[in-house]
């Protein structure tokens, strides 16, 4: 009886990776077509974008968690390319119309 439980056992065990690889293989093709079709990448295209530009980061003697060395364009450490505007002042008008008081 032992040898048949072995059996069955074995043979869920498949069945379970046989429906894991069919959900895999479902999500990736619902994937790329909202990929072609929104134009928006996957989340996992994008988490697997970031490890990888991490990655080479760290073997170019960066660091974890730096984007570039400082000095750089887009460091810590950069100056500004363009001309950053806080608040952008306009004239209040006295005559303008206003919205009548609560009653």
């Amino acid at each position: 009886m032992n040898w048949i439980a072995r059996i069955f056992m074995g043979l869920m065990g498949l069945g379970l990776l046989a429906g894991l690889l069919l959900a895999l293989a479902l999500y990736t093709v619902f994937a790329t077509v909202r990929w072609l079709l929104t134009g928006r990448k996957p989340q996992v295209v994008l988490v697997w974008q970031q490890f990888s530009a991490m990655r080479k980061a760290a073997r170019w003697g960066q660091g974890p968690g730096h984007g570039s060395a400082p000095g750089s364009p887009g460091g810590f450490g950069s100056t500004p390319t363009g001309d950053i505007v806080d608040v952008e002042a306009r004239e209040v008008v006295e005559d303008a119309p206003r919205l009548p008081p609560r009653p």
